[in-house]
């Protein structure tokens, strides 16, 4: 232990001309707290480019036969599997040809999936580059009547070059507002050939009876957004965890402000969650302030961003009931509904079911406060038996780096190995390492985990002390958010007993690397955007870097105050 304590003596006055930890972290966390307001105003809803979406119940003001048109962009060829859901007899036609047909009602409620919807419907159709012209006919009977399309090529994670869109480009170039036009009622059997089935008439009227009728866009609607520094106070993951990091700030400088601007996020989102699910839901509204509040079946949006709820639960006496019951309502969530593969948390937005590092930590951390709120061993039971077969489908012992994710139902498709990533995975390991009984079985094992990776990642550190953004990827950048937590857990896991000595060195190269990233004005950079996994290393260095962004700011608060606890000693 001497020996230790005075290895650390001797790197003190370097890592003292890197910044103390603590004021550092003050900086960054200050221009962030000092800044945001939780403040919300109205503005126009903005057409949703990730599906398509007519509320037929709001545009037509009398029963009948009605449309509504747009046009499919595609940026290439693609066999697509559309999903739908409409409440009355629909036809689709694209070109001119049907597509699917169904003459009866079929009601639906809209449920949320993880990133769009749950739709009961759906069709194969070979599309080529270009546009095509999509038109919808149902009958309207009164009452809600709801028409949704998607398909994975619609969203933001649409294979490269396969992208669709709805556009109102060849009908309304300069109307941004909406992405359909919509037409109705006509009264006739919604069988009944009717002149918009075969000829659309733009700038004419069409005729029902006495009545004339033209093509129109839907209501518009308004929803809340922020006013401003909206990204700081939103409901995901990597916000939701800067709270937490506040919520520790609070306790290691005793500055109350932290503390209560993690109060303040956590209050404003159990009085906001249900306008989430409003506008989500009721105005289809998926890309809105605040989305993930609305109950999607995702741990981005559901343990993650929940963690200060649940820390101040367990760390404090004086918890709101309601944060208790948030925390009580996750694991339920997290033990009888989140999608999992052969028992460990997995996601089914893509392709096929996949298994994500980036999960290790969004729902693997939240199981040990569980089990620490409530006594219940299986919670860490389940996090110990997750960790093991996250390595075993992710760690690479080549690289001794862990891939961001995979198919486990094609074991071949590798993808790259993510810094970030990297850090979502060693920083899961570190909570289970710390609530395991020192001696037992599982803690040797996960020990020997923790150790393996931190082994890995030295070997991709450079001179100087940085680590790449694909940290085994010749030129790629320098990237500063993995490189925080892989700072933290080094720098815990010297507090705590787990590496020797000998490490202190490279810990104290990454550490003064890392406080480069620290600018006067308290910015943090280096942070790459979030990103959706991928085989082609290049997709992620493609991604932008953002200064400030949370998902660098989180782990830069737990890294200076690990720093300052390992200073302290």
């Amino acid at each position: 232990m001497k020996k230790r304590l005075l290895s650390i003596v001797l790197l003190f006055p370097l890592l003292a001309r890197a910044g103390e930890p603590l004021d550092l972290a003050r900086r960054v966390a200050d221009r962030v707290v000092d800044r945001t307001r939780f403040d919300l105003e109205y503005r126009l809803q903005r057409a949703p480019s990730d599906f398509g979406c007519v509320d037929f119940g709001r545009c037509m003001d009398r029963p009948g036969v009605a449309y509504a048109l747009t046009s499919l962009h595609c940026e290439g060829d693609t066999e697509e599997w559309f999903e739908l859901g409409c409440s009355g007899p629909v036809r689709i036609t694209i070109d001119d040809s049907v597509v699917y047909e169904r003459d009866v009602p079929h009601s639906f409620s809209v449920q949320l999936d993880e990133k769009n919807f749950r739709l009961p419907e759906g069709f194969h159709c070979r599309l080529k580059r270009g546009r095509h012209k999509l038109l919808v006919k149902t009958r309207y009977d009164g009452g809600e009547h709801l028409f949704l399309l998607q398909s994975r090529n619609f969203s933001r994670y649409a294979e490269r070059g396969c992208r669709i869109e709805c556009t109102l480009d060849p009908y309304a170039p300069q109307l941004r507002e909406a992405r359909w036009l919509v037409l109705g009622t006509f009264q006739a059997p919604f069988s009944a050939p009717l002149q918009p089935d075969s000829l659309l008439l733009f700038h004419r009227t069409y005729s029902d009876g006495a009545r004339l009728l033209a093509w129109n866009i839907p209501p518009l609607s308004i929803v809340s957004a922020p006013v401003r520094n909206g990204r700081f106070f939103d409901w995901n993951y990597h916000v939701g965890c800067f709270a937490w990091a506040l919520q520790r700030l609070s306790a290691a400088t005793g500055e109350g402000k932290y503390r209560s601007y993690a109060d303040a996020w956590c209050d404003f989102w159990l009085e906001t969650s249900s306008l989430s699910e409003y506008q989500s839901c009721g105005l289809q509204a998926v890309r809105s302030f605040g989305y993930g509040a609305s109950g999607r079946p995702m741990l981005d949006y559901r343990s993650a961003p929940a963690m200060p709820y649940i820390t101040r639960c367990v760390e404090s006496s004086d918890a709101p009931p309601s944060y208790r019951q948030q925390a009580l309502e996750v694991l339920d969530y997290l033990r009888s509904e989140q999608f999992r593969v052969a028992g460990v948390f997995a996601r089914n937005y893509t392709s096929e079911p996949s298994v994500w590092a980036d999960d290790m930590f969004m729902g693997l951390p939240y199981l040990v406060y569980g089990y620490r709120l409530t006594g219940d061993s299986q919670l860490l039971e389940d996090a110990v038996a997750q960790l093991k077969a996250f390595n075993r489908l992710l760690f690479d012992p080549d690289a001794g780096l862990y891939r961001q994710a995979c198919y486990p139902s094609q074991p071949d498709v590798r993808v790259p190995h993510w810094s970030r990533g990297n850090g979502w995975a060693l920083w899961a390991t570190c909570e289970i390492l710390d609530e395991l009984p020192h001696g037992s079985a599982d803690y040797r094992t996960v020990l020997a985990l923790y150790r393996a990776h931190i082994d890995g990642l030295l070997r991709w550190q450079d001179s100087d002390g940085f680590w790449r953004n694909i940290l085994d990827r010749a030129g790629s950048e320098r990237e500063s958010s993995g490189a925080a937590i892989f700072v933290y857990c080094m720098a815990r896991g010297i507090n705590r007993g787990w590496l020797p000595r000998r490490y202190v060195a490279s810990l104290q190269r990454a550490w003064a690397a890392l406080t480069t990233f620290v600018t006067e004005e308290g910015d943090f950079t280096g942070v790459k955007g979030g990103t959706n996994f991928s085989t082609d290393p290049a997709d992620y260095d493609r991604v932008k870097f953002i200064d400030s962004d949370t998902h660098g700011l989180l782990p830069f608060l737990f890294a200076a105050m690990e720093m300052d606890r390992l200073w302290g000693k």
